[in-house]
C-alpha cells in the first residue's frame, strides 16, 4: 500500500491512542447518559404531551369533568402540600432525636407524641388528592372481563362504600373532637400541647376523602357516556357507530 492510498488520520484519530483517552471517553459517556436520564425524568419526553400517572389515561384532563371538579382537585393538592410539610417536620424530628441520643444522652422532648399526632396531619391531609389523583393502588384483576356497564356498577359501588364509610368516620369523629376541646385534652409527654386540632383534622380528612369518593362516581359517570379511559373500547375492537358508518360509505 502507497502513501496515496493510506486514508488520513485526523486529529480525533491521532487523539484516540493517547493513554487514557479511551478511559476519558467513555466517563464521559456515562455522565452523558446520566445526565440524559435525568433530564427525561425532570422534563418528560420531548416531543410528547403531559399524561397522568396511569397511562391508560385513566384520568382525564380536569377541564374535562367541569369546574368544580378542577377547584377541589386544586384544594387538594394544596392539602397534600399540608401533609408533605408535616412529613418534613417529622423527619427533622426523628433525625434529631437518633443524634442527639447517640452524641449527648438526650432526646428531643415529647418527640413520640410529635411524631403521632404529625402522622395523623400526613396521611389524612392528602389521602383525598390520592383518591382524586387516582394515586391509590386499585385491584382490578377482574373488573378488565367486565361489560362496560357492569364496570361501571362496580366502580360506583366501591365508591358508595367508600362515601358511607369516610363520612361515618367524620360524623364519629366530630363527638370526639367536641369532647376533647370541651376537656381541654393534652398530650402526655413535656410539651403538653393541645389534641382537639389534630382531630379536627382527622374529621376534616375524612370529610374531604369522603368527598373525593363522590368526584370519583361524577368522573366515572362521565368516562362511561363518553367512552373514554377504562370505558374506552380496546384497540383492536372498533365501536358499533364508527363501524356502521365506514360499512355505509362503502356502500
Amino acid at each position: 500500500m502507497t502513501t496515496e492510498d493510506r486514508p488520513e488520520l485526523g486529529p480525533e484519530a491521532g487523539q484516540s491512542g493517547l493513554p487514557g483517552h479511551g478511559r476519558g471517553e467513555a466517563r464521559r459517556g456515562v455522565w452523558g447518559s446520566l445526565a440524559a436520564f435525568g433530564k427525561a425524568i425532570w422534563y418528560g419526553k420531548e416531543g410528547a404531551p403531559e399524561e397522568s400517572v396511569l397511562s391508560t389515561g385513566d384520568e382525564p384532563p380536569p377541564v374535562e369533568y367541569g369546574r368544580l371538579d378542577r377547584w377541589f382537585t386544586r384544594f387538594t393538592k394544596w392539602m397534600s402540600y399540608v401533609a408533605a410539610l408535616a412529613l418534613g417536620v417529622v423527619t427533622l424530628v426523628c433525625f434529631v432525636d437518633v443524634i442527639t441520643w447517640k452524641l449527648f444522652g438526650w432526646t428531643v422532648p415529647s418527640a413520640t407524641d410529635l411524631v403521632t399526632y404529625l402522622n395523623l396531619v400526613l396521611v389524612f391531609m392528602a389521602a383525598a388528592y390520592v383518591q382524586t389523583d387516582r394515586g391509590s393502588v386499585a385491584i382490578e384483576l377482574l373488573q378488565n372481563k367486565f361489560q362496560k356497564l357492569m364496570r361501571l356498577v362496580t366502580r360506583i359501588f366501591a365508591s358508595v362504600l367508600g362515601v358511607g364509610v369516610c363520612l361515618f368516620a367524620a360524623y364519629r369523629g366530630w363527638f370526639r373532637l367536641v369532647d376533647m376541646y370541651n376537656s381541654n385534652a393534652m398530650a402526655d409527654g413535656a410539651w403538653h400541647f393541645r389534641l382537639w386540632p389534630f382531630q379536627a383534622v382527622l374529621v376534616f380528612g375524612f370529610v374531604c376523602l369522603g368527598l373525593a369518593f363522590l368526584f370519583a362516581i361524577g368522573r366515572n359517570l362521565s368516562n362511561y357516556r363518553r367512552s373514554r379511559a377504562n370505558f374506552a373500547p380496546s384497540p383492536g375492537n372498533t365501536p358499533p357507530d364508527i363501524s356502521r358508518q365506514a360499512a355505509g360509505g362503502e356502500g
